[in-house]
């Protein structure tokens, strides 16, 4: 062994493979359009691309510590983040149009 660690690629399923780089070519379009997002939506895909990146590697070693990273910090963290994105969303178009997002009664 030489010391090296050997890792046994073949243990990676497509699927997760295929996850994983779809996430990492949707994250370009987030960065480039960022100053339109709110960096809750940013934190959020960075979550879902941990997740992904966990799934993947758990394949290789460390089997239930990573899954509950994927499961704990991926999927959890990026729930928690979209929630406050959606929050903070709602909470500037109220503030711009006042509580009813300028859709009151004319009367």
């Amino acid at each position: 062994m030489n010391g090296v660690l050997q890792v046994d690629l073949s243990l990676l399923q497509p699927q997760e493979v295929v996850v994983l780089i779809v996430a990492v070519g949707g994250l370009l379009p987030i960065i480039l359009y960022y100053r339109w997002a709110t960096r809750w939506v940013l934190i959020a895909y960075a979550f879902l691309l941990i997740g992904a990146l966990a799934t993947n590697i758990e394949n290789l070693f460390w089997h239930d510590q990573i899954n509950r990273i994927e499961h704990f910090v991926g999927n959890l963290g990026a729930g928690i983040a979209f929630a406050v994105a959606a929050y903070a969303y709602r909470a500037s178009l109220t503030d711009e149009f006042g509580p009813d997002g300028g859709q009151g009664d004319d009367d």
